[in-house]
């Protein structure tokens, strides 16, 4: 029986790392942020829809959608950040079911952030929180996106509290050990997901 497993946590909690270990073991993983990425590209769905909403202001001078300057804007505006999620959200989960749907995998993995902030569980059979304590993913993400404290806090502070993440979860990976002991983690769930 197939079975799709959601991968979420906090920002710069170690998702990657995760989503790393799990294709070094050959599993199929569908990133989110991957098809985002693609689909702001020039020309695609959520390039054309957020010229639209948002006007050129947000283009750089290659004409692409500038997302740091974007996401400068909605992380500082509730109202502009739902109006954008409500854009992306829908054409990002378009793009998830038809490469969960193309694939003949028994075991998909979809690496989705804000799998519990877009109500998207209906989507996974089980879900791993990748987590870590509240001062590492600080640290992290100052250094991942050479960003002050207070722009990391408001990036933190625009998703899902990490603890609830976790306690909506089905497994839990901390991510705060070395690349051997996080492969040791996925491996023990990936025998409970299959019944070993």
């Amino acid at each position: 029986m197939r079975q799709i497993i959601g991968i979420t946590g906090g920002i710069a909690s170690g998702k990657s790392n995760v989503c790393s270990v799990l294709r070094k073991l050959g599993y199929y993983v569908i990133d989110s942020d991957l098809i985002t990425h693609e689909l702001y590209e020039k020309g695609n769905s959520i390039y054309n829809k957020v010229k639209e909403v948002f006007g050129n202001d947000y283009l750089d001078n290659n004409l692409e959608i500038d997302r740091k300057k974007l996401g400068a804007y909605v992380f500082n505006s509730k109202e502009a950040l739902e109006k954008l999620n409500s854009i992306t959200h829908p054409l990002i989960v378009d793009e998830i079911k038809r490469r969960v749907n193309k694939s003949k995998e028994n075991i998909i993995f979809l690496d989705i952030p804000l799998l519990f902030e877009a109500k998207l569980e209906y989507l996974c059979d089980k879900i791993i929180c990748v987590y870590v304590s509240n001062n590492i993913q600080v640290k992290r993400l100052m250094e991942r996106d050479n960003i002050s404290l207070d722009y990391a806090l408001v990036k933190i502070h625009s998703q899902m509290d990490l603890n609830i993440k976790k306690e909506k979860s089905d497994y839990i990976i901390n991510s705060e050990g070395s690349f051997d002991e996080t492969e040791a983690l996925i491996k023990r769930i990936i025998n409970e997901i299959k019944g070993e």
